[in-house]
């Protein structure tokens, strides 16, 4: 029988600039037995979902090991080690559709080759899809998808190991797959059999590994290549191999590893090992050109401008000199040379007539699509994400830094070589809740790879079947031999990073394919293992007396793992603005937008297509900054889990086994008879997640539209809903829930014109609430009573404000005032604005959540809230004016407000909605969720604070500085129009204000994303 083999990965810095990933370059080995194959642990069966964290930055995260333009070349099909397919619309740049089969650990899932049928209608794809290394086989399944929807349309079986390329011929009627056997497995459409499709015949290839397949001249022929014994060519209508030209034989002694056929089918191209490119004819297999010889491997072969061009492209060592080379097919002129990759191509096809050439590879697993006639590039389709290639950490393990450079573009491989760490974050301790990134200013006050500790060192050198530049880690130990660490397919292929700990007495080191294991020096025996990364590791850093090792990856992933039990605390990921840090049992803080990011694989089988939830989804139950804090302090996930949390461990499988409301939303083509000033929207397929439309919240512009009137149509199948909207461009987002607490999004963009009528301005409702007594914690602020200056001031001297600068511009104005009765109140701030309510929890939660059921679909609603909040374990409280403690150490929960039920009620009020707050006046007073939330729900927020600083209160303003700020702002110190204060002046104006009042120790903190530019006080 024969064996599989996983793929070499590049080693180093190579590695750092290809993502780790090679093909195979070597013979595969016939092992005996099965018995003696390297065992692996399967995939366990679990009751219940079999589900997995998978990261999703809008771009694949592993090599590319495959593309396809669609027959109208309007789109490109990849495939990716990262184990999903994605369509992509390359002219804007969007992944259409992320097409994911059965995902299992390891290599299983992988996918290595797809192809688009001539109808474009049908997704072919194959891999690796088996339960692991030393499983019984079959893993060599196609799986064919429907194009258009991403479901798993049939399952061809026939293969025993994993499939390399497949080929649809061009008829459409014939699909080719050869994989790690050697054999070609042919099939037939068939409409009579149950996939459409019916076994045709196998083709010997005489080998151990075909790495590629294609269909030429007309489909009458096929031509393969192997890494161990050559090429072939077979005429398909009898079935017989073509004997090749005598230039063909030295490539049974190399491997040969790219292929390509010309648009009119005539001639076929073959890249080999050693740089020996060659064109064939398909017709009868003899040498038409060989092309220069290249000093590099080749990796991929596509022919070009109606088949008058061959891109060849880099595929391993390539260096800095990361290239594809374009070739005159008549006399073999290099005629350009691409350079657009920086690092290695895997990848590369051409669009049906070749004026556009894809490639993919580099750093960042990019998509390019270029013109092979003058090499100008017309669009890069890649994820937000970067490999993280240098890592470091402080003594005190409060820091970490990172940074994705590559340490060295001209080599090879450079695992000891340290990059530059450009970021740090300031992880949360007791006292310190998470911060933004900063740049790093000192790269000494960070603890780096050790590959030398007394008379202890580390050393890569060559070695290993395949040769690779760092295969082999030398221990030293003064002038005393040791033993050597050699690695191989089964512990990483090649050393990519590591670092000495224990005072030399034991090492870790990363493979190229994320495998992560710590050894004794003296030994080199392995003492554990580190699971969880699933890229080439590129560095590493351990603060041992704080016991933590932080790795970073191709993965795109910062982790941090105790290094006692080796155990994974958190993973991280940045990208831009947007940043998630989730644990391995999936609770995750996130920024607004980056829970996005990540979701979770669920398999529903190896014959059906995986269903993939996002995280923020889950938002309800998954968001836990808390969760995330308490696991890096207590340095264990599943004790911050125990402790927060208790008895909840199934509490994600019970929810990954019920389906998300996955409906689709549109602007209705028809819009006859729909009310001047609203758009109807159609909504399909709500019902499937058990999701009643009658639930749904609708925005449009940021503005809640509240109860809306709603149609069926199609027989039930489709809900035709109106909503309003504005001139010009309006977005509209439709958020669905269902009974298991899922959360499914969806946004369509309109652009209106309504009729010429009088404007309604709409009604102006404002809540103020100011505590600043609290005559039952005398001593709970530090030992001292918790009694504040000015939060009365400052909602009343906000009301007055509101009154005279904004309430103008609307129809009319109502207020609701919770401040405390007893304290100094400017009575001309209050007159007009009715009963004035005492801020106790009762009246609070009664009275807000009334007075915000108020407010239509035109109205604007501003909340205030000044005073004292608390967070308590994994939820956030404002204290009211009757707060109590049970004793010293404990909150009476029930004396206090809880701010979820504040946001609840501000989120259900209609039109747009503000939020001023000033609650953060003593250390753990910072509210994670505000942010989170206020993107959410598009709710406009301005706060005192951002996190781990608290709101200053200075006697010579009589007021907090983030009010103080707020009143002279709309008083027109942040008037930047003619038209009054707008709402980006006044954030721009605080911002700058607050800081430069308490000399940058106090920062707000506002959210106003996706809002318009509204005047909110007169000139």
């Amino acid at each position: 029988m024969s064996t599989r083999k996983s793929l070499p990965r590049c080693s180093g810095s190579e590695g750092r600039a290809v993502g780790g990933w090679l093909r195979r370059i070597l013979t595969i080995c016939l092992l005996l037995a099965a018995s003696i194959l390297l065992a692996a642990v399967p995939a366990r069966a679990e009751d219940g979902a079999d589900f997995r964290l998978d990261l999703d930055a809008g771009g694949h995260t592993a090599r590319i090991a495959d593309l396809a333009f669609t027959p109208g070349g309007d789109e490109i099909v990849s495939a990716s080690d990262d184990k999903t397919i994605r369509i992509w619309d390359w002219q804007s740049g969007v992944t259409l559709r992320t097409i994911r089969g059965y995902m299992g650990p390891g290599p299983d899932g992988k996918v290595y080759a797809v192809a688009v049928s001539p109808d474009g209608r049908t997704v072919a794809a194959g891999g690796y899809f088996g339960a692991g290394i030393g499983d019984k086989p079959p893993y060599g399944d196609v799986r064919l998808f429907d194009f258009s929807t991403g479901r798993m349309a049939a399952v061809l079986k026939g293969p025993q190991y994993e499939i390399y390329d497949l080929a649809f011929s061009p008829d459409g009627q014939r699909l080719a797959a050869g994989g790690a056997d050697g054999m070609v497995y042919l099939w037939r459409r068939d409409d009579a059999a149950a996939s459409g499709w019916a076994e045709d015949r196998t083709l010997d290839a005489d080998s151990w590994h075909l790495d590629k397949l294609a269909f030429a001249a007309g489909g009458t022929r096929l031509a393969a290549s192997t890494t161990d014994n050559g090429i072939r060519l077979w005429n398909l209508e009898d079935g017989e191999e073509i004997a090749l030209a005598d230039e063909a034989e030295p490539l049974r002694d190399t491997p040969v590893m790219a292929l390509a056929v010309s648009q009119d089918g005539a001639q076929f191209a073959t890249g080999s090992a050693d740089g020996t490119v060659q064109v064939w004819r398909a017709a009868d297999g003899t040498l038409a050109r060989a092309m220069p010889k290249q000093d590099f491997f080749i990796g991929s072969l596509t022919f070009a401008a109606r088949g008058t061009r061959l891109v060849a492209s880099c595929g391993y060592r390539c260096a800095d000199r990361n290239r594809s080379v374009v070739w005159n097919v008549e006399n073999g002129e290099q005629v350009l040379t691409y350079a657009g990759h920086d690092g290695t191509v895997f990848a590369s096809t051409a669009n049906a007539d070749g004026s556009l050439v894809a490639t993919a590879g580099g750093t960042r697993h990019s998509i390019q699509i270029w013109d092979p006639a003058t090499g100008e590039l017309k669009a890069a389709l890649q994820g937000k994400g970067q490999p993280v290639t240098a890592v470091g950490i402080d003594a005190a393990g409060s820091t970490v830094a990172w940074g994705n450079a590559n340490p060295c573009p001209d080599k090879v491989a450079c695992p000891a070589e340290l990059g530059t760490l450009t970021a740090a974050l300031a992880l949360p301790n007791a006292d310190r809740f998470f911060d933004s990134p900063m740049p790093v200013e000192r790269q000494e006050g960070f603890l780096r790879a050790q590959t030398t500790v007394g008379q202890w060192s580390l050393t890569a050198k060559p070695g290993g079947k395949e040769g690779l530049e760092n295969a082999v880690l030398e221990i030293g130990n003064g002038s005393k031999p040791t033993r050597p660490i050699e690695n191989t397919p089964q512990n990483g292929y090649a050393h990519a990073a590591f670092t000495l700990i224990r005072d030399g007495l034991g090492l870790i080191t990363g493979g190229t394919d994320g495998t992560l294991l710590e050894y004794r020096t003296e030994t080199a025996r392995v003492s554990g293992e580190f699971t969880g990364h699933t890229g080439e590791i590129h560095a590493m850093a351990a603060a041992e007396k704080a016991g933590l090792l932080a790795t970073g990856s191709a993965d795109q992933t910062l982790r941090l793992w105790n290094l006692k039990t080796r155990k994974l605390i958190v993973s991280m990921f940045f990208a831009g603005s947007e940043w998630i840090a989730w644990t391995p049992q999936g609770y995750y803080y996130s920024s607004p937008d980056g829970d996005r990011l990540i979701g979770w694989q669920v398999n529903q089988g190896r014959d059906r297509e995986g269903r993939y939830i996002r995280c923020d989804q889950l938002k309800r139950y998954l968001w836990s900054p808390e969760i995330v804090r308490r696991a890096i302090i207590l340095r264990s996930a599943d004790d911050a889990i125990k402790e927060l949390r208790p008895g909840v461990d199934r509490e994600l499988q019970k929810l990954l086994e019920r389906k998300p409301p996955e409906f689709q939303a549109r602007l209705a083509a028809d819009q006859s008879g729909v009310r001047d000033g609203f758009v109807a929207v159609e909504i399909t397929g709500a019902g499937e997640g058990g999701a009643d439309i009658a639930d749904f919240s609708i925005l449009s512009n940021s503005r809640n539209v509240g109860a809306f009137t709603a149609r069926s149509a199609d027989g039930g199948a489709t809900t035709v809903v109106e909503v309003p909207v504005e001139d010009g461009e309006n977005t509209i987002r439709i958020t669905g829930t269902n009974e298991f607490g899922y959360l499914t999004e969806r946004s369509v963009t309109a652009l209106a014109r309504k009729k010429e009528k009088a404007a309604n301005k709409g009604k102006l409702y404002l809540a103020v609430i100011g505590v600043d007594k609290y005559p039952f914690l005398t001593d709970a602020c530090g030992g001292r009573p918790c009694d504040l200056r000015y939060p009365v001031d400052d909602a009343t001297g906000f009301l007055k404000v509101v009154m005279e600068k904004s309430a103008p511009l609307f129809s009319s104005m109502e207020s609701l005032v919770l401040v405390n009765k007893d304290a100094t109140i400017d009575s001309a701030a209050l007159a007009g604005s009715g009963e004035v309510l005492e801020p106790d929890s009762d009246t609070i939660d009664d009275q807000l959540a009334d007075f915000l059921d108020k407010p239509g679909e035109n109205d604007t609603t501003i909340v205030f809230v000044a005073g004292h909040g608390i967070n308590i374990d994994d939820d956030y409280y404002f204290i009211p004016t009757d707060g109590r403690k049970q004793d010293a150490e404990r909150w009476k929960r029930s004396s206090l407000v809880d701010w979820s039920d504040i946001q609840k009620s501000v989120e259900r009020a209609k039109g747009m909605r503000f939020m001023l707050l000033d609650t953060c006046h003593a250390a753990n007073a910072f509210n994670p969720r505000l942010e989170k939330d206020a993107q959410d729900a598009r709710i406009v927020v301005f706060s005192a604070t951002a996190a781990n600083n608290t709101a200053a209160e200075l006697p010579e303003l009589s007021h907090g500085v983030f009010t103080y700020s707020v009143l002279e702002g709309l008083r027109g110190k942040a008037r930047t129009s003619d038209s009054g204060v707008t709402l980006f002046g006044l954030a721009d104006y605080i911002s700058k204000e607050v800081v430069r009042l308490t000399q940058s120790q106090q920062k707000p903190f506002y959210y106003v994303g996706g809002v318009e530019n509204i005047v909110l006080a007169e000139p």
